[in-house]
């Protein structure tokens, strides 16, 4: 049987976002969700199981009493029906403004807001917002309106804290979707040949890892090839053919239960020259060093030195283009990231993807990530360390 998270999950879930709340004086938790790739979903599905599709979401959870969703008219049913929230209402702030729904009660978020404080009892005055770097302009207006901006804080980076150790639910399902991702990346390689284009190596990934469970990716999926695709640190999966002697960097990211598996793997196609030979050796040791020194107690700062002081010693640190760990989870890549200016010091039960990067090169571009679970004894590979490198 397949792991899943878990009803209890949710409930010890609220509790702490409750217990938060106390902590900083709020009456209410506003969590933004919508269907956007890579941080759309994350605290509805966090929060309540709630994936949302097409039309937006707030998900409102009260000092004490029930959390509901204010949504769009045809999420209700469905939010009834795939979530632990059992109150959704649709709002007259998010229906589309060229459509009729004559089958759904219509409210409003002022209505949605004195059901709230009828059930607490007492009015709502201050609240945390999270997710506010991906609200609309005009859901923000309507929040300031609703709640007063002085009274609307952002709780982001708490909220963040509670999702960064994870539950044995939490690390089952995510052990699964490595697994996912593993399978998916296995399936690119037997796939790699001359003449084959990128989007039909994708294709292939994608089929074995939607068979084995994955609901989606985090992020699309990445199957990047020749100078002009690998050199960026994003890559769109074209058309093109590959052609001996290509390097493809290949970024998997499949979403299984709403957590994610975040894989990367850099090929050749043919013999590898020396120069691209030492490349890979020094990504490999990059991050079996940084592995080694990841357990609880270690300071963001230190986890990050070990991989950038390597880089920089073979003379490429300009190439070492972002913080090469960061957790992952309900988002392919959310908080905490180890980097430098952290104050963050790892946990047990923190899951991080130690991703080393070496990109915008006259010759291209790679990364090597893999993801690792913080044991008393150290870093839990979630996948496997071996590299093919060669096709």
């Amino acid at each position: 049987m397949k792991p899943i998270i878990k009803e209890a999950d949710f409930k010890r879930r609220k509790k702490q976002v409750q217990n938060l709340m106390a902590d900083h004086n709020l009456d209410l938790i506003v969590a933004y969700a919508d269907d956007r790739f890579v941080y759309g979903q994350a605290y509805a599905r966090w929060l309540v199981n709630y994936q949302p599709q097409f039309e937006p979401a707030l998900v409102l959870v009260p000092a004490t009493g029930d959390t509901v969703i204010a949504t769009g008219a045809e999420s209700v049913e469905f939010i009834l029906n795939s979530s632990y929230c059992q109150k959704a209402y649709a709002i007259q702030e998010f229906l589309h403004p060229d459509e009729d729904y004559p089958y759904c009660e219509i409210t409003s978020m002022n209505k949605v807001r004195k059901g709230l404080e009828e059930q607490m009892g007492r009015p709502i005055e201050k609240i945390g917002l999270c997710g506010g770097s991906a609200v609309p302009y005009l859901t923000m207006k309507m929040l300031q309106a609703q709640f007063g901006k002085e009274n609307i804080s952002d709780i982001d980076s708490g909220m963040s804290m509670l999702r960064a150790v994870k539950s044995e639910n939490e690390l089952e399902v995510i052990r699964y979707a490595y697994k996912i991702a593993e399978a998916g990346m296995n399936r690119i390689r037997e796939t790699l040949k001359e003449g084959i284009t990128e989007r039909e190596a994708a294709a292939e990934a994608e089929y074995v890892m939607r068979k084995m469970g994955s609901e989606g990716m985090g992020i699309e999926t990445m199957v990047a090839s020749g100078i002009q695709n690998t050199a960026p640190i994003l890559s769109r999966t074209t058309s093109r053919k590959l052609k001996e002697g290509d390097l493809i960097v290949v970024t998997l990211a499949p979403r299984y239960e709403g957590y994610h598996g975040a894989i990367a793997r850099p090929f050749f196609l043919g013999t590898p020259s020396a120069d691209m030979k030492e490349r890979l050796a020094l990504l490999k040791e990059s991050q079996e060093r940084t592995a080694a020194i990841l357990r609880p107690g270690i300071s963001a700062r230190e986890a990050d030195q070990v991989s950038r002081q390597l880089i920089n010693a073979a003379g490429l640190g300009e190439h070492f283009t972002y913080t090469g760990i960061h957790s992952t989870g309900v988002i392919e890549f959310e908080s905490p990231i180890l980097s430098s200016g952290s104050a963050v010091i790892i946990e047990k039960d923190m899951v991080f993807s130690i991703d080393i990067p070496l990109f915008l090169n006259d010759w291209g571009g790679m990364r090597l990530e893999n993801g690792y679970r913080i044991t008393e004894e150290g870093a839990e590979p979630l996948n496997s360390l071996d590299i093919s490198f060669q096709i």
